[in-house]
């Protein structure tokens, strides 16, 4: 119905007639559903903006405000999200101009300090990006992750901050384990994020069963959806991300896959679907809902409809 839908209506009309044309499961009052998106123009998109998405996840370069355009690029992804109503949350990652190296708590210190006064409005943090990926294991490093969240805590105690983001590879069990170790057991954090890009795109559950094994409180997907291209991983070492299945066939059943993930646990709080829109032909990631022309995928009515179920909105009977 839904393709042939999109055929007769403008893109506004098609994404309220999807809101009101559910039917099915029962809305989940716990589950939030939010875009992780790096363009602000994604949160100007009326498909979007008519949905009931209220959350938006951006990661942001540690030392991003040295640089001008950096800037400019955030204070855009701000104002769109805030025009949107959406609430966001920030993880800091790696410098775009600098070779790839944690910086010094003192650094980091000064830097998301400068943030947090530009962004007031901002209530939510995320220390790292995908640390337990890092090639180099000083970039890596648990005691320095810490340290960084030790520090967004003591700059915004009222702030909601992540543990970490991490990503569900074969690395995870062991850098989570090293990670928890670092606090005492009364002071690990009780907010996490999770990439399980691997559990969604195969028939695995082990990325998202570890991580409610380990790491204590609510969790996140912060980033998650259907992989239609990508550059696959190098190197030699085992790596679960080489499991990935790619493809557009795929992508409404994999969409799918992700909500009954965070149906295994109440834990599981809030799911990011990455990204919105798909770049061009030379881009290395593509898990976009939209296609590069702008056209809904089949996974964008799995995301449409989560997101009213997710909202509470009351599921209309079957035509």
């Amino acid at each position: 119905m839904l393709s042939r839908m999109r055929s007769r209506v403008t893109p506004i009309a098609a994404a309220l007639v999807l809101l009101g044309s559910l039917a099915g499961a029962a809305p989940s009052q716990a589950l939030r559903v939010g875009l992780a998106d790096q363009r602000a123009d994604s949160f100007a998109d009326p498909l979007l903006t008519a949905l009931p998405v209220r959350h938006a996840r951006l990661t942001v370069a540690w030392d991003a405000l040295e640089y001008r355009w950096q800037r400019q690029e955030i204070d855009e992804w701000m104002r769109t999200t805030r025009a949107a109503g959406m609430r966001a949350v920030i993880t800091f990652g790696r410098s775009r101009t600098r070779k790839y190296s944690l910086p010094a708590t003192g650094r980091y210190r000064n830097a998301a300090h400068r943030f947090m006064r530009r962004y007031r409005d901002v209530r939510e943090y995320s220390p790292w990006n995908e640390p337990n990926i890092a090639v180099r294991p000083e970039n890596s490093n648990p005691r320095r992750i810490a340290a960084y969240y030790r520090t967004l805590r003591g700059l915004c105690p009222n702030c909601r901050v992540l543990g970490a983001d991490v990503v569900d590879n074969s690395s995870l069990g062991t850098w989570m384990s090293s990670y928890l170790a670092v606090f005492p057991r009364a002071g690990r954090p009780r907010l996490w994020g999770l990439h399980n890009y691997v559990d969604v795109n195969t028939t695995s559950r082990w990325g998202t069963r570890t991580m409610l094994r380990l790491a204590p409180g609510e969790i996140w997907f912060t980033e998650t959806g259907a992989v239609i291209s990508r550059q696959k991983p190098s190197g030699g070492r085992p790596d679960r991300r080489k499991l990935i299945r790619t493809g557009a066939a795929r992508a409404a059943a994999s969409t799918k896959r992700v909500f009954a993930l965070a149906r295994m646990s109440p834990r599981i709080t809030r799911v990011y679907i990455y990204h919105w829109r798909a770049g061009g032909r030379k881009a290395s990631w593509d898990s976009g809902l939209l296609s590069e022309a702008g056209t809904p995928r089949a996974s964008f009515d799995v995301f449409a409809r989560q997101a009213s179920l997710a909202a509470g909105l009351p599921a209309q009977p079957p035509e």
